[in-house]
């Protein structure tokens, strides 16, 4: 037997749906549980380790179900139905929720790993769900992309009436190696201006001394110093 070659080639085509769904349930469970290792800590989607779960052996059920057809209907119909439906769920998930791009690749993910097991690919899809959790694990180990380089979002409102932002560039410069103006709005209906940098703190400051300086420009108003927001 090709390790290579789909089940459906080698076993009756209930047994190999049977098996392919198995396979799928499991490796949907171990990216679930990937994901939530990964993601401990940080707030997510309730639902999201369900779905990841569950999107494998769904997508395998339905190819298999056009593989014990495929009398009726060729194979690459079963292709690219499989992949409109992950397209479908991908846009579908993005479009209702502010979903972060990580927890869209492993929808992807959850999607690829049930079409090619559906089809019949068991080994190829194995081996491709370990080299995938192994390297999310080594990226996670690494912390790879986490590092901002201590950049940090200072959020500073100000009245209506002040016309020049530029007061706070002495502050800024004062405690912070860099600065970047990312943003100005009006909020409290019209009331107020929100201006917003992406600051990195010179050595030795600490963001009080910030703060302290930045409320003796805008009339002791809010500011609000948190870790850079993802653009």
């Amino acid at each position: 037997m090709n390790a290579f070659s789909s089940f459906y080639d080698y076993f009756d085509g209930w047994a190999a749906f049977l098996i392919t769904s198995v396979v799928s349930l499991l490796l949907g469970l171990a990216l679930a549980i990937t994901y939530r290792h990964i993601k401990k800590g940080y707030v997510y989607t309730k639902y999201m380790p369900l779905a990841i779960l569950l999107i494998p052996i769904s997508m395998s059920i339905l190819i298999g179900l056009l593989n014990l057809r495929n009398s009726e209907i060729e194979s690459s119909t079963a292709i690219r139905v499989g992949i409109v439906l992950t397209s479908g769920i991908a846009l579908t998930r993005f479009r209702s929720d502010k979903l972060a791009i990580e927890d869209m690749l492993y929808l992807v993910f959850a999607s690829v790993f049930g079409i090619v097991s559906g089809l019949g690919y068991v080994v190829y899809s194995l081996i491709s769900a370990v080299l995938v959790i192994s390297v999310l694990f080594v990226l996670h180990a690494f912390k790879f992309g986490e590092d901002m380089g201590g950049i940090l979002s200072v959020r500073i409102k100000v009245p209506e009436e002040l016309n020049d932002q530029s007061v706070f560039d002495s502050a800024l410069a004062k405690h912070c190696s860099s600065y970047n103006l990312t943003q100005v709005k009006t909020v409290e209906y019209g009331q107020l201006y929100e201006i917003r940098y992406d600051v990195k703190l010179s050595k030795d400051e600490n963001v009080k001394n910030l703060i302290d300086e930045i409320r003796t420009h805008n009339g002791n108003l809010e500011v609000v110093v948190s870790a850079a927001e993802k653009r």
